[in-house]
């Protein structure tokens, strides 16, 4: 419904906008202007989301999100605000991991696993991530930060494996307390 017609509709039954040639000009002037400044807050909201945004615009959502750009472009940058967002939500459980996955990734989780490692039961190991949006080494090694991070106390993330569903190649991301080891392997052979 427009807003002339929400107006209109509104209005008390003592004043009938539709017959009454000078209030209805009224009605209609400010159901113009109020029409003008509900776009304007629509495309405000639009804007302000993560999605839509790019830019200065979301380098400030990333200011109040509290995470830096650093050397990401636009699309993985709301990688990073989306999985920030979602690792304040503090649940460390292999559900919570699979949501940070989901919300920061955007891709389906059913396929990915999380697996305690046979040999340390402290550690675990994410298998099957798919690798489109993490295609380089530094998006890698970042959502592999991420995830250290929000993984309960005591538990370590011992390595994350990244496939590339059209090409077959696996990308292994292992995790150190120093350093990062990346390795990759082909699937097919």
């Amino acid at each position: 419904m427009d807003i002339l017609k929400e107006f209109i509709s509104r209005m008390p039954g003592s004043v009938d906008a539709i017959y009454n040639p000078n209030i209805n000009k009224l009605v209609t002037f400010f159901a113009e202007y109020l029409s003008n400044i509900q776009g304007l807050f629509k495309q405000i909201e639009y804007y302000r989301n993560i999605d839509n945004a790019s830019g200065n615009l979301l380098d400030k959502i990333g200011e109040k999100v509290g995470e830096v750009r650093g050397k990401a472009d636009d699309e993985f940058y709301r990688v990073m605000l989306k999985s920030k967002i979602a690792s304040r939500k503090g649940d460390a459980t292999v559900n919570g991991i699979l949501t940070i996955i989901k919300n920061s990734l955007g891709v389906d989780v059913r396929n990915i696993k999380v697996l305690p490692l046979e040999n340390e039961p402290q550690a675990i190991m994410i298998k099957d991530v798919p690798s489109e949006s993490a295609n380089n080494d530094w998006k890698r090694n970042y959502l592999l930060k991420r995830i250290e991070s929000t993984v309960a106390a005591g538990i370590r993330v011992h390595e994350i494996i990244f496939i590339d569903n059209t090409t077959g190649e696996v990308n292994i991301v292992t995790g150190t307390q120093s350093s990062i080891i990346i390795t990759e392997e082909d699937k097919n052979g």
